[in-house]
């Protein structure tokens, strides 16, 4: 069986995600391609793919977004980075909205790892004034970014295992 991960990074978070999932599966001998979204060949020539994205309001970015709803593929897993952590209120709501857009395919699960904020985000979301967002949302979202972290070696790796035991089932 030969494999996909494909991913859309903006700061480098998803990009270290996808790496760390990419290396798991090489250490185990698996086979399989590691692509920047843009630059990748068709899901669908792949027997499984993993498709990996920075979350934008609550769903992956447009770029990955576009692929995921694309894409023919049926064995096919999410996994993303967000500011939250992926337990928060709005870590629980992207899940959901990644497992809606598993419906209809073989589901390989979806993993979330928190990701550090861009700072130039945070610039601009302290500048937002309160006829763009009520100044109690824009104040929490700053927090939260601000609070951002990248991923731990231990969630890397965690991720690289979930997959993996994911894929090993498609084999059965």
């Amino acid at each position: 069986m030969k494999g996909l991960i494909l991913y859309s990074s903006l700061t480098g978070n998803t990009k270290t995600m996808a790496q760390a999932i990419y290396t798991n599966f090489k250490k185990r001998g698996l086979d399989l391609d590691l692509q920047e979204i843009g630059h990748h060949r068709p899901p669908e020539d792949y027997d499984y793919a993993l498709i990996g994205a920075w979350i934008d309001k609550a769903k992956p970015n447009k770029a990955a977004l576009k692929v995921i709803e694309a894409t023919r593929q049926k064995n096919l897993g999410l996994f993303a980075t967000l500011g939250a952590m992926p337990y928060s209120d709005h870590g629980v709501k992207v899940q959901k909205n990644l497992e809606e857009l598993l419906k209809g395919k073989n589901s390989l699960g979806t993993y979330l790892c928190p990701g550090k904020v861009d700072p130039k985000l945070l610039k601009k979301m302290e500048g937002f004034t309160s006829k763009i967002i009520p100044k109690s949302i824009r104040d929490q979202m700053v927090q939260t970014g601000k609070e951002s972290r990248y991923a731990t070696k231990e969630e890397l790796k965690e991720v690289g295992d979930y997959f993996f035991k994911q894929v090993e089932n498609l084999k059965k």
